[in-house]
């Protein structure tokens, strides 16, 4: 429900750097640690400041001056343009200063608004990504709660005249492009499909459709989920395209919460509720555990069988109305996007960009005006129709044997700590000499050595000492 990002100062930013770091990054090679690329992605509620490093950098705590501004040292790190300061003037972040201060350290300067919230910290190297310092702003708390009371008079206003509230999630943004394959960039594909999927619901006074990014921002996953619960939305599909490594596989897959999924989740929230954490408004002792585990369960249940005709709904007008694109089904699976409690929530995936006829599909602009209007149909058909009341009684039926196996578990562990407890009791014992070692003192009474660690709780790494008594467990 917030105000569209403006990407100026994202492209000021690139632009300055991309001129400096460019110009003089043929004379790097051997100068040691350097800052490569600056970058700056800013969502509603939070901004970051990526700088990526080419070695593994040293950082020192963050220091403040007199007139407010924040700094820290990259020690061992050459930045080429010298000094370069970006005045961004935007709500997160005033200025950005970066500064050789003499050979080898390099400063950062920034000035936040008063009220934002900042940190510093060091990202490792991973498989796509090198080292990077992320700064990381935080919009001011009172700020925060202003913003999102008005979304919610906003939304009761809406739903006091009948109106359905459909949030949908494009998938990854700023530093997490998704996918990339077959010149489609998963990031920026399904926001272009969001956004047409909203304009459906926008011309339909019946709904009122919420993307929970409207720019080239990241959101942690939990916080996709908690703000369509925020809005109460009547239903979330996040929005994806798919990749295999078979590039023959191809087509549209629908998800709903696997049962799996689920009980993950339900174990999540019992845990919470056992360390008196405030569970639906109320503080629950513990002794009530189990009352309240099986109302997750039936809650669960109640989406999960909601959320299973929102897919069916959704992949039928799909199936029907792309037929380029063939249908995989409806499928099952533990996203946490779709661990929600509050509403019927899906995952649609458009098609694999690793398969050359489903990219061509997808790049074509007809083919995506159709999915999204078939993914507005689905909804519309489930949100506006009756649908069966009920529970999935596969999650019940997956609960059921999961408890019934955990307490065969427990009692076998039981029955072999009884009769290992019993063994000891008779066990002989047996003092260690001089020249002595685990493995020795296994084959001279003719036992397996992981059985006489096992009997004693100690690993193989355990050094044993001359007179230190040991238990031979019986043959």
């Amino acid at each position: 429900m917030g105000k569209p990002v403006t990407k100026r100062n994202t492209l000021i930013l690139s632009l300055l750097i991309s001129l400096f770091i460019c110009q003089f990054s043929l004379s790097f090679a051997a100068e040691g640690g350097r800052i490569t690329d600056i970058r700056f992605w800013q969502s509603p509620e939070e901004a970051q400041v990526v700088l990526d490093i080419s070695e593994t950098p040293r950082v020192s705590p963050v220091s403040q001056l007199k007139d407010g501004t924040l700094y820290f040292d990259i020690e061992n790190c050459i930045f080429r343009p010298g000094r370069q300061r970006y005045p961004l003037q935007n709500p997160f972040l005033e200025v950005l200063t970066v500064q050789q201060m003499s050979e080898g350290k390099v400063r950062v300067f920034f000035r936040a608004p008063i009220g934002v919230e900042a940190k510093t910290f060091v990202l490792p190297v991973t498989a796509s990504k090198g080292d990077r310092i992320v700064i990381f702003l935080k919009e001011p708390q009172a700020q925060l709660i202003k913003r999102r009371n008005a979304e919610l008079n906003e939304v009761n206003r809406l739903k006091a005249e009948n109106v359905k509230i459909v949030v949908l999630d494009p998938g990854h943004g700023g530093e997490d492009p998704g996918t990339r394959n077959n010149g489609i960039i998963e990031k920026n594909y399904v926001m272009t499909m969001g956004k047409l999927i909203k304009a459906y619901f926008d011309r339909d006074p019946r709904f009122k459709a919420v993307l929970t990014r409207d720019g080239d921002y990241i959101i942690p996953l939990e916080r996709r989920r908690e703000i369509a619960e925020h809005l109460g939305a009547d239903a979330f599909l996040s929005l994806h395209v798919n990749y295999n490594s078979r590039k023959a596989i191809r087509g549209i897959e629908v998800y709903f919460e696997s049962p799996r999924g689920a009980v993950g989740e339900a174990e999540r929230l019992v845990a919470e509720m056992e360390n008196q954490v405030d569970f639906g408004g109320v503080t629950t002792p513990t002794n009530n555990t189990q009352v309240v585990k099986r109302e997750i369960v039936e809650r669960q249940a109640a989406i999960m069988n909601k959320s299973r005709q929102l897919a069916e709904r959704v992949e039928l007008q799909l199936g029907a109305s792309v037929v380029e694109l063939p249908s995989r089904g409806v499928k099952r699976a533990g996203f946490k996007v779709l661990h929600s409690m509050a509403m019927p929530s899906i995952l649609v995936e458009f098609g694999y960009t690793s398969n050359l006829a489903d990219a061509e599909v997808l790049k074509n602009y007809n083919a995506r005006t159709r999915m999204a209007q078939a993914v507005y149909l689905g909804v519309r058909d489930f949100l506006l129709n009756p649908i069966e009341e009920g529970l999935d009684t596969s999650y019940l039926e997956f609960i059921r044997t999961s408890e019934a196996n955990k307490i065969a578990v427990a009692k076998q562990r039981a029955a072999a700590q009884a009769k290992k407890t019993a063994s000891k009791k008779n066990a002989e014992k047996y003092k260690v000499k001089s020249g002595d070692s685990l493995s020795k003192i296994a084959a001279k009474n003719k036992i397996p050595l992981a059985r006489l660690l096992n009997f004693n709780n100690i690993s193989s790494k355990h050094v044993i000492k001359v007179g230190d008594t040991l238990l031979i467990p019986p043959k």
